[in-house]
């Protein structure tokens, strides 16, 4: 029997205890300090995951991360992470404690910043806080693609692409994990599947937006939201390919697949509906979304200095009307839906 630990028992990372358990291994799921509720829950009833809404296989043995040992990590053949980017520096400290010999997945969506120049994937920056803090990684292998976690833990049709530079890494983690309905399609561009895998939750608000700031009847008009869609996308193209990744991921399941579902629900896709009837982005964060992580918000801050440096050296288009309105708003600027869709100025 194969192990697999999954650091992190929020929606994504419980949900992928699934597929490993239908595949018949043995699942430990770790939970974070934020995942109190979720230990307690699980603890006394497997029957309901509070946040998941669904099912947990009384099999799973669930308990404390900080309780996994690194002897029983030793043992394992894949260590998924599977926390939001706030977790990703606890993630970092106990992939240090546990020092795992096996590949180490991650569902992770986000970007650092790097100054002026263009942002870096968890692809690089994960390894490399692991190695601040004196330990070291084993392969990385990047998780993205449209998935919706309780529709996975509800054995729905699910295809994600599983990207990582060791080859040989991907396709053991993907052989672990891949049911008739978890289908796994694999790629060598793991900065790419990564880059998309963020720009999607920061290009959704701005997709999302549109929803709010053009309405019929109260119902959103579905022209503007295709227009900024297709914007969408070909944004994520340049965007994704300058910070390293290749074209192509945009148009598959990691770009437009992942854009396609996220705009359809979420805490990206509520934010850029709220943004769109003329709420401030501080004024969400304090009101109706007191409280949630949305995670494109951060991915612009790591965007912002890097694009604007980008585009005076012509290594970006000097107008990206999607990304610019997006970024402009989260520095404190009313969204601008026309100008966002790519208008002309007046």
């Amino acid at each position: 029997m194969s192990r697999v630990v999954i650091l992190g028992a929020g929606v994504m990372g419980s949900a992928l205890a699934v597929p490993a358990r239908d595949n018949g291994h043995d699942v430990i799921l770790g939970t974070t300090p934020l995942d109190a509720d979720v230990l307690e829950a699980l603890s006394k009833d497997r029957s309901a995951h509070p946040r998941l809404k669904a099912p947990l296989d009384p099999d799973v043995d669930v308990r404390d991360a900080d309780a996994i040992t690194p002897d029983e990590v030793a043992a394992a053949d894949l260590v998924i992470i599977g926390v939001s980017s706030p977790g990703i520096g606890w993630a970092a400290d106990q992939l240090v404690r546990l020092a795992p010999k096996a590949p180490v997945a991650i569902v992770t969506k986000g970007l650092v910043a790097r100054g002026d120049e263009a942002p870096e994937t968890y692809a690089d920056a994960l390894p490399a806080l692991v190695a601040e803090r004196g330990g070291s990684m084993p392969s990385f292998v990047g998780i993205g693609g449209p998935c919706i976690a309780r529709e996975l833990a509800e054995r729905r049709m699910t295809a994600v692409v599983y990207a990582g530079r060791d080859e040989a890494a991907v396709r053991q983690a993907a052989g672990l994990m891949a049911t008739d309905y978890y289908e796994i399609s694999t790629s060598k561009d793991v900065i790419g599947v990564e880059a998309c895998a963020a720009l999607k939750n920061f290009l959704t608000i701005g997709v999302s937006a549109m929803m709010g700031a053009y309405k019929r009847d109260g119902e959103p008009v579905k022209n503007p939201v295709a227009r900024a869609f297709q914007r969408a996308i070909d944004e994520m193209t340049l965007l994704s390919t300058w910070i390293g990744g290749k074209p192509e991921i945009a148009h598959g399941l990691a770009g437009l697949g992942d854009l396609h579902v996220t705009v359809g629900g979420g805490r990206n896709s509520r934010l850029g509906l709220h943004l769109g009837e003329g709420m401030t982005i501080a004024e969400i964060v304090a009101g109706p979304m007191k409280g949630e992580t949305v995670e494109g918000i951060d991915v612009a801050r790591s965007l912002s200095a890097g694009m604007r440096e980008a585009k005076r050296r012509g290594a970006l288009p000097e107008r990206l009307p999607l990304a610019d309105a997006i970024v402009a708003a989260v520095e404190g600027a009313p969204f601008d839906p026309r100008a966002a869709l790519g208008a002309p100025r007046r």
